[in-house]
């Protein structure tokens, strides 16, 4: 994995951080380099299952899930935002196909920060957030598509969540961000995915 950026902080989605039992809290970003980079290539691997299935909107936290990561007030705000988000981010009419007919291979993670509790987002507690994610995938010719994903996304106890989506891209066959965008964490990018022991 390839750190970026003048923090060294990066991440995106919404990956499952342990059981179901702990409660539902903002988290910093993992000090081990490998907890980040399975948290990075998990939630590129979500976000493009989300796309892939023509399904966007459940990349948002739900409103239950929305006051437990923020403040009242920025949980009202999220909440107005989303009024009328399914066209505002594609999710009517975009034609997410291609993904479906290809296999997720990485993701570019831009805006990658700590936020600190109570601050501009709200959060209940520091927290690891990003504005802007590359997702991409690979067709068994070679051949790559790519799709941005944008909005305020908050690492949790339940993984990574958006609070707010305010664009996703169509899928688009040798984007030229590939080549072009400055990542502060990326998986499969600029170098192979990582190889995960699923027996650990």
């Amino acid at each position: 994995m390839r750190f970026l950026g003048p923090s060294g902080l990066a991440v995106l989605v919404l990956v499952s951080c342990g059981g179901g039992s702990a409660p539902l809290r903002p988290l910093p970003v993992p000090r081990d380099g490998s907890a980040r980079a399975r948290i990075v290539d998990q939630t590129g691997e979500r976000l493009y299952t989300a796309l892939s299935r023509g399904r966007p909107l459940t990349l948002l936290a739900d409103d239950v899930a929305l006051r437990a990561l923020v403040d009242s007030r920025s949980a009202s705000r999220y909440s107005a935002l989303r009024q009328g988000v399914s066209a505002r981010v594609g999710a009517e009419g975009a034609d997410f196909g291609p993904l479906a007919h290809a296999r997720y291979s990485g993701v570019c993670l831009q805006g990658a920060r700590l936020e600190p509790r109570a601050g501009s987002l709200g959060l209940r507690a520091d927290g690891w957030v990003f504005d802007r994610a590359l997702v991409v995938g690979d067709e068994p010719g070679g051949r790559r598509l790519a799709s941005w994903v944008e909005g305020t996304f908050v690492y949790s106890s339940d993984g990574f969540l958006a609070l707010s989506l305010s664009r996703v891209e169509a899928p688009r066959w040798e984007h030229s961000d590939l080549e072009m965008a400055v990542c502060d964490m990326e998986v499969g990018i600029g170098q192979p995915r990582p190889v995960v022991d699923v027996t650990d």
